[in-house]
């Protein structure tokens, strides 16, 4: 098999393959599992936006503490 031919075949594949998933989605059970799908996403971004806030206050309190240590060094 030559490398056009090899090419075509794989995109015929995965335009089969992406025509599949199109009808698998568009089912009920499809639509549900997109729904659980969005509902994950959104939980796992709260959660980083959560943990990224929780980290910048302990950054924020060891920097404070940290020029309050040296402040009162130089005093």
């Amino acid at each position: 098999m030559g490398d056009k031919t090899k090419i075509m075949g794989a995109l015929v594949l995965g335009a089969i393959a992406g025509a599949a998933i199109v009808k698998l989605l568009d089912t009920e059970k499809g639509k549900e599992f997109i729904e659980s799908a969005k509902e994950k996403a959104q939980s796992t971004a709260d959660n980083i936006k959560a943990r990224i806030n929780s980290l910048e206050s302990e950054l924020a309190e060891l920097l404070n503490g940290e020029k309050e240590s040296n402040t009162d060094n130089h005093a």
